[in-house]
């Protein structure tokens, strides 16, 4: 997207609200919804750009979605399919950053909205019916707030979790956080070779390995197209076992649709010990130093950044 052009709000009302009207049983127009949706969507662009993030007010944007003119549609799907799927900003800046977020806490607020309707329509005895759009509704909000927080392809956490769980891993002052940041060597070779639907498949799988092998605490994160990071909170620095198992396991080739694919890792870790500060962007850029100079040294093996000091040690698995 251009820089000089802004996001296609008005487009997007416009499509948004005929999606809505066409379902079943709608008893709104199109020219009702649009302008209302197009004030929503533009408030929620301004609030993307404030700082500190205010939750309270897009929040509030989200449970308008109840009140008229959309007492009488049902929108919950298209909803989160118009507002996440949003192209808000140029890729990588703050707003495209903070959209999802914003999205999803307004989404997030309808749904607890519409929740809180169906229970006064429960106490009001209208119908058995209302107890099962209920039940739909939570499952609903525990599918957003998943989402929110997950990788689309693999499942894994995104960084959002990532540095959340961090954060409380840090504030235990008996035990250490560990990160290992995993970086696939040469990737760009099998989306080139194999192509980017074989490329989705082998991270897939890699995913599946990274959770059969860490421990059940573990925060395992699709940080990038072809990283991972992972964040440990051990009783004392055991990452080099761990790091060791990932080389290993993340050797072996990928069996997909086009055959077996080589895949290798390239991992980088660091440690801040029990009751040391604890900054994740610090810890992650130790871990990426730590992880070019098993990728520069050729690959297929992890580095071990120990301390703040200069000197990383190399270890080979494989």
């Amino acid at each position: 997207m251009p820089t000089d052009i802004g996001p296609p709000v008005a487009d997007m009302a416009r499509a948004w609200a005929r999606a809505v009207c066409a379902e079943p049983g709608s008893h709104a127009a199109p020219k009702q919804l649009e302008p209302v949706l197009i004030e929503i969507i533009e408030r929620l662009l301004q609030l993307a750009r404030s700082e500190p993030f205010p939750v309270p007010e897009a929040r509030m944007l989200g449970a308008r979605l109840v009140e008229a003119p959309f007492e009488r549609t049902r929108m919950l799907a298209q909803a989160t399919r118009w507002l996440l799927g949003f192209p808000a900003g140029v890729p990588g800046s703050l707003v495209a950053t903070r959209w999802p977020l914003v999205a999803s806490q307004a989404i997030d607020s309808y749904a607890q909205a519409l929740q809180e309707r169906a229970l006064a329509q429960q106490e009001q005895h209208i119908s058995a019916a209302v107890s099962l759009r209920v039940q739909e509704i939570a499952a609903l909000q525990h599918r957003l707030r998943h989402e929110a927080t997950h990788d689309a392809l693999t499942d894994l956490a995104n960084r959002t979790l990532l540095q959340d769980q961090v954060k409380l891993m840090a504030a235990d002052p008996t035990r250490g956080v560990g990160l290992l940041l995993i970086d696939l060597d040469r990737f760009k070779q099998i989306n080139d070779g194999f192509g980017h639907s074989v490329g989705d498949e082998v991270l897939v799988e890699l995913a599946r390995r990274l959770r059969q092998i860490c421990p059940p605490e573990t925060v395992i994160c699709r940080y990038g197209g072809d990283e991972f990071v992972l964040a440990t909170n051990p009783f004392r620095n055991s990452l080099s076992e761990l790091a060791h198992q990932i080389v290993g396991a993340l050797h072996d080739p990928v069996w997909s649709t086009a055959g077996p694919v080589p895949v290798s890792a390239s991992v980088g870790t660091a440690y801040c010990a029990p009751g040391n500060p604890c900054d994740f962007t610090d810890l992650l850029r130790k871990a990426d130093r730590a992880m070019y100079s098993a990728k520069t040294a050729g690959g297929r093996r992890f580095a071990l950044a120990e301390s703040d000091e200069p000197d990383i040690t190399t270890a080979v698995a494989g």
